[in-house]
């Protein structure tokens, strides 16, 4: 009986830390923790900023060492790849490992203290893992080269654009660890009022160039099924709905961004209207290559999950 309460205490433990290391980014946490392979990695090399932006997490709050987070990480670092086989293959295996290699590069070279490798960071990490997402939900037979090099790769392009200029957004929340640790963000290398400008801008032009491409691809795809006789030339309404909350996401975030400029309202932005629109993109991107009605359902459904 003893053995069994212990078990459980361990168990508990486990739950605890696990919930603590994602709370922060909880939009994340809809995926199971144990698949944020390498999740853990800047939370250890980060404790004395945690210290003041995030004392909940499991180490600046004494729920475990140092130590015992590194072994957790060569755990669940072996754990990742297994995983991304059962689902994906030899293909998922791979980009796994690209992503796994990505984050450690970026981490020994301690790379986030630079403005624009921090950003370019999330970029190149985001087209990753979208990639990724339609290797697993489109079932894609595609090479990595002959995805990119589709009508799809464009999109990622945008895509690419959009977190390379304004990955930022969550910086603004963190600016006093981030000035007691010396890393250079945006925000502190420009100035916050600038930035936050620049970010607005930069917010604006994004989703013009994300919306003009996406519309040219989703153009080709009516004229090819107009022409195959599938449908009636008329676009999905699934997509509609999908470019109307991007619109106001997109413009929420600009102007939380102007208006409300404390740590707490900045989190807020972040979270919920800034990865919103991020989100919304991913899902508009399966609304495009999903071939079925059911197909774009899931996208708008898996969208809109992923953000709330």
């Amino acid at each position: 009986m003893i053995r069994f309460l212990s078990l459980l205490l361990a168990i508990r433990h486990e739950i605890l830390i696990m919930y603590y290391a994602t709370i922060s980014d909880w939009m994340t946490t809809i995926i199971p923790p144990i698949l944020m392979a390498i999740g853990m990695i800047n939370q250890i090399t980060s404790v004395e900023e945690d210290r003041i932006n995030k004392p909940f997490r499991p180490i600046p709050s004494g729920l475990i060492t140092v130590k015992g987070a590194r072994y957790r990480l060569v755990a669940i670092s072996i754990i990742f790849p297994i995983i991304a086989y059962i689902f994906g293959g030899l293909s998922l295996v791979s980009l796994c490992f690209l992503y796994q290699a990505w984050v450690i590069f970026n981490e020994v070279l301690k790379l986030s203290k630079n403005a624009i490798c921090k950003n370019l960071f999330s970029a190149f990490s985001a087209c990753i893992q979208l990639v990724s997402c339609h290797y697993i939900i489109i079932g894609t037979k595609l090479s990595i080269f002959e995805l990119l090099n589709s009508e799809l790769g464009m999109l990622m392009l945008a895509i690419f654009f959009f977190a390379m200029t304004t990955a930022h957004v969550q910086d603004f929340r963190d600016q006093k660890g981030d000035r007691f640790v010396g890393r250079k963000t945006f925000p502190l290398l420009i100035g916050d009022n600038i930035c936050r400008w620049f970010t607005i801008l930069m917010l604006i032009i994004s989703l013009l160039v994300i919306c003009y491409i996406s519309n040219n691809f989703l153009r080709v795809i009516i004229e090819k099924n107009f022409e195959g006789g599938d449908n009636n030339g008329f676009a999905p309404h699934e997509f509609s709905i999908i470019e109307f909350i991007l619109i106001v996401l997109n413009a929420s975030s600009c102007i939380r961004l102007f208006i409300y400029r404390q740590p707490k309202q900045d989190n807020i932005t972040y979270q919920k209207w800034y990865s919103g629109f991020f989100c919304f993109v991913g899902g508009r991107n399966f609304v495009l290559t999903f071939g079925t009605v059911s197909g774009r359902n899931f996208a708008l459904t898996f969208s809109a999950a992923w953000w709330l």
